[in-house]
């Protein structure tokens, strides 16, 4: 994906939103349909899966794992659900109503494929996409887009899927002016930039990590096995993935548990390539953790588990497979061990999901699931506690959690 002349790019935008008022007496079904066989013509891309593992800094084995997850994603049921929750029963078989013109996403780069749901989502608002890939996926984007227009060109023609290095001051000036909502994911610096550029409504979602609980109930090496592989997807360097995690039975032996279950994953998701620097960074934790004095080491090949005796709050990790065993003697006091507005996720075990449902709420946790369906949010995921149509169709309906069974 190359850097196109401004002038180029502001013509394809054109394009898109011509596109798009063609479209406007379509239903939404065939969106929904189109955009489901997309997802699993993407995911069997062969340039993809040749050239991301190299991109992203992930193994070829991670990447064979996650595309499929990413496709399914993609599921009519779901989709169809929710645009019946936003418009009503029978909603898929109507146009899209009125809404923003043109949806821009700036997608962060610390896991690939960001670009897929953010076109989804933008299609089903009936709205123009212009996508902005990361630094490090430059690929998924312009391969959804080649399914996109494999099976529904019109559809496809109203994409816009694009790359320029951040902190471009004149094409974010000249492209996120014209759209009506601009949603950015990244650093803080990244979401002030582009807040800047930005003329109209923006959505902004920063770094945020997840955790995780195991109650008393749970088959522990069940659990074990399933948090393993939600901390190993991605390398542990989504808001998805989990760095700490409670345990009320036994989290010493759960702790062990765990780091054979990261070995066992690691044999068959081994870890990709990382900058010096951040392996380095990783290797901090344990260090600083055989000076607390209250902190049991387990360094595997697999990743390192962090066995903290005390109770104390989520602390990030420094990634690259490291998480923190806490015990926990209560379920009702996981809450409190919660930072206010810096979890995304809460995956469980041998727990009541709606039993911690409120508490969670009000912590700004958008989503509790079970161990090992951490890293595979559905595309109605309420991503930082706001519905993800309502919140381009600018409708507050926060704050909202989703509840997997």
């Amino acid at each position: 994906m190359t850097t196109e002349p401004i002038a180029t790019l502001l013509a394809r935008v054109d394009d898109a939103l011509a596109a798009r008022d063609r479209l406007r007496r379509r239903p939404l079904g065939d969106t929904v349909a189109a955009l489901a066989a997309a997802g699993e013509r993407w995911r069997h891309d062969a340039q993809l899966v040749a050239e991301l593992p190299a991109a992203a800094r992930l193994s070829p084995a991670m990447i064979a794992e996650i595309l499929p997850h990413v496709a399914d994603a993609l599921d009519v049921a779901v989709m169809t659900k929710m645009l019946e929750a936003d418009a009503g029963a029978g909603a898929a078989e109507r146009p899209p109503a009125d809404g923003p013109a043109l949806v821009a996403h700036v997608v962060a780069s610390n896991v690939p494929a960001l670009a897929n749901p953010a076109i989804a989502l933008g299609c089903l608002a009936g709205a123009a996409v212009l996508v902005k890939s990361g630094r490090d996926d430059r690929l998924s984007a312009p391969a959804f887009h080649r399914a996109l227009r494999d099976v529904d060109p019109a559809l496809a023609d109203t994409v816009v899927a694009v790359y320029w290095p951040g902190g471009d001051v004149a094409r974010e000036h000249a492209l996120l002016r014209r759209a009506d909502v601009v949603v950015v994911t990244g650093r803080a610096r990244t979401i002030d930039d582009v807040t800047a550029r930005a003329s109209r409504r923006i959505v902004t979602h920063g770094p945020r990590v997840s955790a995780a609980v195991v109650g008393r109930d749970a088959d522990q090496d069940e659990a074990a096995a399933a948090l393993a592989l939600d901390v190993a997807l991605y390398d542990q360097r989504g808001c998805l993935s989990p760095h700490a995690v409670y345990v009320e039975r036994e989290p010493a032996r759960f702790a062990a548990r765990l780091a054979g279950a990261l070995d066992a994953v690691a044999m068959r998701l081994p870890a990709g390539d990382a900058p010096i620097d951040e392996r380095a960074a990783a290797r901090l934790d344990a260090a600083e953790a055989e000076w607390a004095g209250t902190t049991e080491v387990l360094a595997r090949p697999g990743g390192t588990v962090l066995y903290e005796r005390e109770v104390a709050a989520v602390v990030p990790t420094r990634g690259h497979r490291t998480v923190r065993v806490h015990p926990l003697t209560d379920l009702a006091a996981l809450a409190a061990l919660v930072p206010a507005g810096e979890i995304e996720c809460v995956g469980g075990a041998g727990i009541d999901p709606e039993a911690l449902a409120a508490a969670l709420r009000g912590r700004g946790v958008s989503r509790i699931c079970p161990l090992g369906r951490m890293q595979r949010p559905r595309l109605s995921w309420p991503r930082g506690q706001r519905a993800p149509l309502g919140v381009l169709l600018g409708r507050n309906d926060g704050p909202v959690l989703e509840v997997e069974a």
